[in-house]
């Protein structure tokens, strides 16, 4: 017994540090993803970005999307008043003097910011959209300098998404400046799928107490946020963010093999409740993360998600499905789910009332 007790005391070890070497490894992946997003965005990869003409084309491409920002920007404040453009052009044209002025009283624009901008030889290109933008990026320029230093050459491809999503963006800036050496290396993936990953954003609800370990992952994600908003994935799990949270590390390498299969996200809840215990277990979720790996496991648990019973771990809103704006029943559907439900009514009250012997032989 003595030497059965210290096999499994050597066996928990071994696991123990199996997990922190899968925990290791899977950082490792996603530092390994942030340089190769850092690399692709700045054009080190795609040789044809690194020519003359390839520049020329991005210069060409980003001076377009600024000067219809502009364009926007102004048409919005001639709507609003007779005069509107002039006084639009007055207050931007004002800002963006006194944040030069401002720069250059503390030193900063030689010092910092200029220095950062030779690394982005195509920042000049985005003059037009800044400008558009002066008024409501002053406030913000003292806190913009460190990350101009720091992320300039990651965010500068995607600084048109950026300022045209401002709206967006700007309540949440907050939290984005305090995380930004995670989230700059990700911001073109990040600001494309905006819309589904405001979803996550209510800071002032219980969910935000699950943001710092989810931003551990953020480089693993973010390049899969194509496929998995394609999927609507990320629609799906927002009800379920606490249930999966503490799941994340075990579920995290499975993604991919998921993705195909939204009817997982749609029932995380219904899975985790019957199975989460397996993926808690020392022993047990490592045969787990084996099973997940064989074919076919995926799909499996996408019956499983369908036809578990629901009623235990939702009560009252078992019966309760989730559609997006894409997935919801058209207004034809139900048309027509209602014409032959009225059909089907009329041919069922005909036979009985002309159908006689046929009823009651139907019937018998």
């Amino acid at each position: 017994f003595k030497r059965r007790g210290e096999e499994v005391t050597e066996l928990r070890k071994r696991l123990r540090r199996t997990e922190a070497e899968n925990s290791n490894l899977l950082k490792r992946i996603s530092e390994l993803e942030t340089t190769l997003q850092i690399l692709t965005d700045g054009g080190l990869v795609n040789s044809d970005e690194i020519t003359v003409i390839g520049s020329l084309k991005r210069m060409t491409s980003s001076f377009e999307k600024s000067v219809k920002l502009a364009q926007r920007r102004a048409d919005a404040w001639a709507n609003k008043e007779p005069g509107g453009q002039l006084a639009y052009a007055i207050e931007e044209t004002g800002a963006g003097a006194r944040i030069l002025a401002d720069l250059v009283k503390s030193g900063a624009l030689f010092d910092r910011v200029l220095p950062a901008a030779v690394n982005s030889p195509l920042l000049f290109s985005h003059t037009v959209s800044l400008y558009a933008r002066a008024a409501e990026l002053e406030q913000y320029v003292p806190e913009f300098v460190p990350i101009i230093e720091r992320h300039l050459p990651s965010i500068e491809p995607h600084l048109e998404e950026i300022l045209d999503q401002w709206e967006k963006i700007e309540p949440h800036l907050g939290y984005i400046i305090k995380n930004i050496d995670q989230l700059a290396p990700h911001c073109g993936p990040l600001v494309k799928h905006i819309d589904e990953l405001l979803l996550y954003a209510d800071e002032d609800e219980v969910h935000s107490r699950y943001f710092p370990e989810l931003l551990e992952y953020i480089g693993y994600f973010a390049p899969r946020l194509d496929n998995l908003v394609a999927k609507k994935h990320l629609t799906y799990l927002r009800p379920h963010l606490p249930k999966i949270t503490p799941h994340i590390m075990q579920l995290a390498p499975n993604v991919d093999r998921f993705t195909p299969y939204p009817s997982v996200s749609a029932n995380a809840d219904v899975l985790v409740w019957y199975f989460g215990w397996a993926l808690q277990t020392p022993i047990i979720r490592t045969i787990v993360q084996i099973w997940f790996r064989i074919p076919g496991v995926p799909m499996f648990c996408s019956w499983l998600a369908t036809h578990l019973p629901k009623r235990p771990v939702r009560g009252q809103c078992a019966g309760i499905e989730c559609f997006t704006d894409d997935d919801f029943p058209t207004v034809s559907l139900r048309r027509g789910l209602k014409t032959k439900a009225a059909q089907t009514v009329y041919l069922w009250r005909r036979l009985k009332a002309e159908g006689g012997g046929l009823w009651k032989k139907w019937r018998g």
